[in-house]
């Protein structure tokens, strides 16, 4: 499920990911909840990363949330 033919790794999966987080925040769900479930669709596009570099690169693509 890698991503492909982008330039720089991950961004293929960028919109889904953040989609993820805005829908559930959308529908008041917490905060620590929509980064576990962005996060969750990251690490499906891209198992190979390690879990913490997989969380800061979440968090910064929607918006440096804290993941608990």
């Amino acid at each position: 499920m890698a991503c492909r033919d982008t330039d720089t790794p991950g961004d293929c999966c960028r919109p889904a990911v953040q989609r993820a987080f805005r829908e559930m925040r959308e529908k008041g769900q917490p905060e620590r909840y929509c980064l576990e479930a962005a996060l969750t669709v990251y690490r499906w596009h891209h198992p190979e990363t390690p879990e913490t570099t997989a969380a800061g690169i979440v968090r910064g693509w929607v918006g440096d949330a804290t993941l608990h």
